[in-house]
């Protein structure tokens, strides 16, 4: 069982990781105008979109395991 409010706590953090994954320090590092591609595919784009999907996956992995620690356990049947 998790501590109260740990899920409200690591959603404030990774919100806080996107904010500064999305910083314009950071996005200027992969700002190549296009110079360099990767399958035809801009770098900035490969990682505009990766720390996008990175994100939601992190949301739906904390959520998820959210409702996993509020289902009651399984009980054996004994027959």
């Amino acid at each position: 069982m998790q501590r109260p409010g740990i899920t409200r706590e690591r959603l404030v953090g990774l919100c806080l990781l996107g904010i500064l994954l999305f910083s314009p320090a950071l996005i200027s590092i992969f700002d190549r105008g296009g110079s360099v591609t990767s399958f035809g595919v801009p770098l900035l784009i490969q990682y505009l979109f990766g720390v996008w999907a990175f994100l939601i996956i992190g949301v739906g992995v904390i959520v998820y395991r959210r409702r996993l620690d509020r289902l009651p356990p399984l009980e054996d049947e004994e027959d």
